[in-house]
């Protein structure tokens, strides 16, 4: 067997290893399973972005996940793998977006799960953009869920901008010239723009103040493992590499009018998970609402020298968080 298919069907005799393009509401979607043992629990990801998948560094990210949870990756609508099947579609799958659209969509993917894999409920982890509609989709239809993680929470767009700004000013004060890029993007951002080419040029001037003041500790982003990934087709890397924002015009209405704060109420266990350096969705933002938040439990827990990928610059930590909160209050209940 070559290196390739050794990594894409690495589970051979307990485990599973499964690709495919299911009819999620009316879309070829993909999805991806991937468990050394077919008894673990089953972990639906959400990624974030929009269009941030993670499918294809699944080897790098989550192969130590994988050996205690079955981990599901799916390519959202208009991302990746599930843009290129319904490329000929883009523009009206652009308009849509809302949060019943993928609300509905998780929903489909548990229901297409059922088919090819025993299980209860599910443990449902979203990051970032994943994280508002997966605690959006956990409060609505806590039926499927064991319970409900969140890395990186949002919980409201442009507050969560100034926050960070006014850190990256603080910060920044030696240097007239960051204050200047700053203060600039902070009087952009207070009038709530849409996310069209000029906002998004700032973000990217924003990000790189954010790295270069708040989030020294990142891990570099595996740009390597990617491009040589055997779970990406070169056009799925090309496509990954550089999201066209014009895919997303209904999902970034979503994104910018969401606020977490709107319903606190859950009725599964929820986790929070965030690093300390995290500049795109601070914890500070969850920490504040967080005793205000009913669930039959909640834990918020903030890793040190970690950014808003936690995950990739403490996967350790991160890993024996997860697993802790998961055996410990929901054991037998999978």
């Amino acid at each position: 067997m070559s290196k390739k298919k050794e990594l894409l069907y690495c589970y051979q005799e307990k485990g599973i290893c499964k690709y495919e393009y299911p009819m999620i509401n009316g879309l070829n979607q993909y999805i991806q399973i991937r468990g050394a043992d077919r008894s673990n629990p089953l972990l639906l990801f959400l990624h974030g972005g929009p269009g941030g998948s993670m499918a294809g560094l699944c080897h790098v990210l989550q192969a130590e996940w994988e050996k205690h949870f079955t981990v599901v990756n799916w390519d959202q609508r208009n991302t990746c793998k599930t843009f290129l099947a319904n490329k000929k579609n883009k523009a009206e799958i652009a308009k849509t977006g809302s949060i019943s659209d993928y609300t509905a969509d998780i929903d489909a993917v548990i229901k297409y799960l059922h088919t090819v894999y025993t299980f209860d409920k599910i443990i449902l982890m979203g990051f970032s953009w994943g994280s508002l509609i997966g605690s959006a989709y956990a409060k609505s239809h806590p039926e499927n869920v064991s319970c409900y993680i969140g890395v990186g929470q949002q919980v409201d767009y442009f507050e969560a901008l100034e926050l960070s700004c006014n850190q990256i000013r603080e910060l920044a004060k030696g240097s007239a010239e960051d204050t200047a890029k700053i203060d600039a993007f902070m009087k952009m951002a207070s009038k709530k723009p849409q996310m069209d080419a000029a906002f998004m040029k700032e973000l990217i001037s924003f990000s790189e103040l954010g790295t270069k003041y708040i989030a020294r500790d990142g891990a570099p982003f595996p740009v390597k493992a990617l491009m040589s990934s055997p779970f990406l087709k070169f056009r799925e890397k090309k496509t990954m590499i550089r999201t066209d924002y014009t895919l997303f015009e209904g999902t970034y209405k979503t994104l910018t009018s969401y606020n977490f704060r709107s319903n606190l109420h859950f009725d599964v266990p929820v986790l929070f998970i965030s690093g300390d350096e995290d500049f795109v969705c601070p914890n500070r933002m969850i920490a504040d609402c967080f005793d205000e938040i009913s669930a039959p439990k909640k834990k918020n827990v903030v890793i040190p020298k970690a950014t808003h990928t936690c995950f990739l610059d403490k996967p350790e930590e991160f890993l024996q968080t997860v697993l802790d909160f998961c055996s410990c209050e929901n054991q037998g209940r999978f």
